[in-house]
């Protein structure tokens, strides 16, 4: 009688593959920052705008002024180009509204009338007109050129500025300018940098970093959404 032993093996087992990597879904806090992100961002800009505009227009009481005809001198520290105004206080005559107020039409008081604006019929005159000369450190006679701009200001009650002639001031130094012919009694001529072009590079600015927050906090809430989804 034959016997045979026949040797019992377990089969051959594979190994474990590696546990999956649970990957968890990203907190809610982030649509908080998204929302942080967009109210600083809109807060400095807005911050940024209104101190830019602030601070330009307050530059404009420090412009060199004189009563036309005359002359003033002007030092110019930053060469750049410089902006002539012409100012007129009759341009913006303010009085009450006997429609609003009840009363018969008086000189305008800010601290209880409502107003309306009475513009002058005169046009503010070109700088020809004005006789208008700039001469440069040296004695040289600096080319004028008309502003195209139509910028105004309106800084001083009852007095507005209208940019009427630039020039060009390659360097430091005193710079003379003349209005030979007056126009019209009390008008004066303001010398300064270009205010508008301050506002709208700092509007511009301001505008752009409000942008980018927005989209930076926007594009913060689309990923955290995709991540949890």
């Amino acid at each position: 009688m034959t016997s045979s032993l026949t040797e019992l093996r377990p089969p051959p087992t594979r190994p474990s593959p590696p546990p999956t990597r649970i990957r968890g879904r990203p907190s809610r806090g982030w649509y908080w920052v998204a929302g942080i992100v967009a109210v600083l961002g809109l807060t400095a800009a807005f911050v940024w705008g209104a101190v830019g505009v602030i601070t330009a227009l307050d530059r404009v009481d420090g412009y060199d002024r004189v009563t036309i005809p005359g002359s003033v001198s002007v030092f110019v520290a930053d060469p750049g180009t410089k902006v002539v105004y012409y100012e007129d206080p009759a341009e913006l005559a303010r009085y009450a509204d006997p429609t609003a107020t009840g009363r018969p039409a008086t000189r305008w008081s800010p601290a209880t009338d409502a107003t309306i604006e009475v513009g002058d019929a005169a046009s503010t005159p070109t700088w020809q007109q004005l006789g208008l000369q700039v001469t440069g450190p040296g004695g040289t006679v600096v080319p004028v050129r008309t502003d195209r701009s139509a910028a105004r200001h309106d800084v001083d009650p009852g007095r507005l500025g209208r940019a009427v002639a630039r020039f060009d001031a390659p360097t430091t130094g005193l710079y003379r300018v003349s209005a030979a012919r007056a126009t019209e009694a009390g008008a004066t001529l303001a010398v300064g940098d270009n205010f508008a072009g301050t506002i709208a590079m700092t509007a511009l600015g301001a505008a752009s970093l409000g942008l980018v927050t927005v989209l930076a906090a926007v594009l913060v809430a689309v990923i955290t959404y995709r991540a949890r989804s």
